[in-house]
């Protein structure tokens, strides 16, 4: 038997052997059935769970109903003039075989992902089909004797079985409508061929058995139009279905591909069961690079190939996907394409375990953070990070090793401002942050702090910091050319470690004391912040805060030291010391706190009740004595120095001559309209004038000629050295005879030995002071040693202890400067 003889004799028995009515009607019936069966197996395919299971019930419902009506109504058209008829019970079976039978094959070919599974359950579609059509063969009685040619059986069994299995393969392989009718198709080719290849094995030998069994054609044409007409209605339904389930899911897939994300429906299995074209569109996919089916690590591949990802970077995206998949929770990540594109996906766990994953674009909507984000934490003129930058980094960095701290302020840049406007000191900025970013490497970071307050964060050492700090200085000192202008200015920069014992404000303050010391020193330097510094700054903070009570709860006191005259070592008068006796702190010499109240201005206060004390206590010594008190520059530049100095002497009855008033030589050099007033003022009274420690500041001739000083004081610098130091010496000696020749009394301060009494006399110096001959003394032991010098002590005289503003008429309060 050869193929094509098989041929000839299925085609001879279809025309010569049946009804071709009947035929056509049958063949109607299992292309609608095919048709719709293949409709509602895709439908099967792209569902889960208990949809899957319904859709692949009603699959089968309408397969198994086509594929017996098509069989029924072909038997029917077999041979109308044997007299013929069927076994209810076998009919009925073999209806159940077609039904269960398809039902089960169908349900194998969506049992996995497997290519071979498809097949299967093909195969044993097609083997339902053949034991659906014998089963029914055996239900058709005929007056004959019925005989089978074998290898047309096995050959239709065959047939049905590969092209069952071939249907379903391209069904599940394939996927849209053009696969959809391939499969279709082949299913109903193979139904025909099973029908027609087992209707040629059947052979009958007519036998009248039954007189009564006459064949009633009428009766079976109807019968065969009624089969037809439920086939109808059975496979009818099935489209109604499909029509109803088509319109759904293409409103569905309206509003999807409208969407502005993209959108995957990724089932349990992993595979892709529902998308919109903007996954297409935002991946830049072609049409064919999706579908539903496709298992996710394929879509990913696909993804992965258009955009040109490495194994590696392909390999760590399925690993996140896979992760993902487990986690059964919402997971937002971006994903960053290589083209700049920023991605938004985000999984979303599903009752039925499947999943839904959505891609959106927010490219610009990151762009527009990243940029609110720079401008939050960078300044806009000169793109440096702002002094948020700068705080955020400072606590996440405060506790790395070996971070150092530059503080940097420029100098003269508000005389900048006022003199070339703001447009030029914004320009002038943008260049500094300029030269700066041309020093730094890439392990520091410039921050812009407010106005001309700039940082740096280094990992330098601190050596190697020092050296950037002094590349600063040295790089911000040449002259800048702004808007045709030469500009020049400097930067002093103070420096700190930050260890991890320190905090963030801790740090700040050492960086900003030590700035605060280069700026001190001069300007245009680099100071390191030293252990202890805020010690010292808040141990200063302290003096101040109780500076404010020390004068109305009477802490301070006066003491004095002795004058004496050269050579005869007679007292002539005292220097009033002022002493702040503190509560915890015990006594507190001036040096300490006198600089503290000339900066917040309380020296004012305090240097009118030293005059006021020392006054009262000059009242009650001899006429002959006087009392020396160091005035301060704020004190003369204050209008109210010159009336508190009348009032003291008028209240406590003291001559002019015999208060002297000490100036520093910064006070001279300072020489401002207000000073000169204030002394021309004094030497109109009567007050006599000293400069307090000349030779160590800016002595000069002018000074002495223009102020015409009533006495100079050598400072002890040059008395301590001038036994050893001929330098030292020879410059005593010229500062006596010029004090000599200008009639201007000289006194030594610091004598601590006898040689340099002596050395002082020789060179003609007219008074000394030091502790070889006194050390300062309270109000009641100076008076004791007057008395023991053989002065006259007025009996009312009162011990310091006695003393305090309550008791003295104090000066009108004073306002701080």
């Amino acid at each position: 038997m050869n193929g094509e003889s098989v041929m000839f004799a299925v085609a001879g028995c279809i025309v010569y052997e049946h009804d071709l009515w009947l035929v056509a009607v049958a063949a109607i019936i299992c292309a609608a059935s095919s048709w719709a069966t293949f409709q509602l197996y895709s439908r099967a395919c792209l569902s889960v769970d208990i949809e899957r299971e319904a859709w692949l019930i009603l699959t089968s419902l309408v397969a198994g109903a086509g594929i017996w009506c098509t069989h029924f109504i072909a038997i029917l058209g077999y041979d109308e003039t044997m007299p013929m008829g069927f076994d209810p019970v076998l009919t009925i079976v073999s209806f159940l075989l077609a039904v269960l039978g398809v039902a089960a094959g169908f349900r194998i070919s969506v049992a996995g992902r497997g290519r071979l599974i498809p097949v299967v359950g093909g195969a044993a579609v097609g083997l339902a089909i053949a034991l659906m059509h014998y089963t029914g063969m055996q239900a058709y009685r005929v007056q004959g004797i019925v005989s089978w040619d074998r290898s047309y059986v096995a050959a239709s069994i065959l047939l049905s079985m590969v092209f069952s299995a071939t249907a379903l393969h391209v069904a599940r392989r394939l996927g849209h409508r053009t696969r959809r009718l391939i499969a279709a198709a082949l299913f109903a080719l193979g139904i025909v061929l099973l029908h027609f290849t087992g209707m040629t094995a059947f052979k009958v030998e007519p036998m009248l058995i039954d007189p009564l069994m006459n064949a009633d054609f009428g009766a079976l044409r109807a019968m065969a139009f009624a089969v037809a007409g439920v086939a109808v209605v059975v496979v009818g339904a099935g489209l109604a279905s499909t029509y109803i389930d088509y319109r759904a899911r293409a409103d569905t897939s309206h509003a999807l591909n409208n969407m502005s994300s993209g959108l995957l429906l990724v089932a349990p299995d992993r595979t892709v069961r529902l998308f919109n074209e903007r996954v297409i569109e935002l991946f830049k996919l072609d049409a064919g690079d999706v579908s539903i089916g496709m298992p996710i690590d394929d879509f990913l591949t696909r993804v992965g190939e258009r955009s040109g990802w490495t194994a590696h970077r392909l390999g760590r995206v399925l690993e996140n996907y896979h992760s993902w998949f487990t986690t059964h929770e919402t997971v937002t990540v971006d994903h960053l394409l290589d083209d700049g594109q920023v991605l938004e996906v985000c999984w979303q766990p599903m009752r039925n375990e499947s999943t839904v994953i959505t891609y959106d674009d927010v490219t610009d909507a990151r762009t527009r953070q990243a940029e609110i984000a720079h401008m939050a934490f960078h300044d806009p003129l000169t793109g440096l990070p702002n002094r948020r930058s700068f705080r955020h980094d400072l606590e996440t960095l405060s506790r790395e090793r070996g971070r150092v701290l530059l503080m940097l302020d420029l100098d003269r840049f508000k005389h900048v401002n006022d003199t070339f406007g703001h447009a030029a000191g914004d320009a002038l900025l943008v260049e500094v942050a300029r030269r700066l970013k041309s020093l730094c490497a890439g392990s520091e970071t410039i921050y812009r702090l407010g106005g001309d307050e700039l940082s740096i964060l280094t990992l330098r050492d601190m050596d190697s910091a020092v050296g950037l700090a002094q590349d600063v200085v040295s790089s911000l000192s040449n002259p800048f050319r702004i808007g045709g202008e030469t500009i020049s200015i400097g930067c002093s920069v103070g420096v700190a470690c930050l260890g991890r014992e320190a905090d963030t404000g801790l740090v700040l303050q050492m960086a900003d004391f030590a700035l605060y010391k280069a700026k001190e020193y001069g300007r245009g330097r680099v100071h390191v912040y030293e252990q202890g510094m805020l010690e010292d700054a808040a141990h200063k903070r302290n003096l101040e805060r109780d500076m404010d009570a020390a004068l109305r709860l009477g802490q301070f006191e006066l003491h004095y030291q002795p004058f004496y005259s050269l050579p005869d070592r007679r007292l002539t008068g005292f220097e009033a010391l002022i002493r702040w006796r503190h509560p915890a702190s015990g006594m507190i010499p001036p040096m300490d706190f006198i600089p503290i109240a000339e900066q917040n201005g309380a020296i004012i206060e305090i240097g009118a009740w030293v005059i006021d004390q020392a006054c009262r206590q000059l009242s009650r010594w001899p006429d002959h004595v006087y009392v020396s008190v160091n005035v301060s520059p704020v004190q003369l530049r204050s209008p109210e120095l010159l009336g508190q100095i009348t009032r003291a002497m008028e209240q406590h009855g003291v001559q002019p001559h015999r208060i002297e008033i000490e100036l520093t030589e910064t006070a001279v050099v300072e020489s401002s309209e207000q000073i000169v007033a204030v002394l021309s003022g004094l030497r109109a009274l009567g007050v006599r004038i000293a400069m307090d420690d000349f030779g160590t500041g800016y002595s000069s001739l002018a000074y002495l000629k223009r102020f015409e000083f009533d006495r100079i004081k050598i400072d002890r610098s040059f008395i301590g050295v001038s036994e050893e130091d001929a330098s030292a010496a020879a410059v005593v000696r010229a500062v006596t005879q010029l004090a000599r020749d200008l009639s201007i009394a000289t006194t030594a301060e610091g004598v601590e030995s006898e040689n340099q009494l002596k050395s002082l006399i020789a060179m003609g110096c007219g008074t000394a002071q030091g502790y070889l001959l006194s050390r300062p003394l309270t109000a009641d032991k100076a008076s004791a040693l007057l008395e023991a010098d053989g002065g006259a002590t007025p009996q009312n005289a009162l011990p310091l202890s006695d003393l305090s503003l309550k008791d003295a008429s104090r000066p009108p309060a004073l306002k701080r400067a």
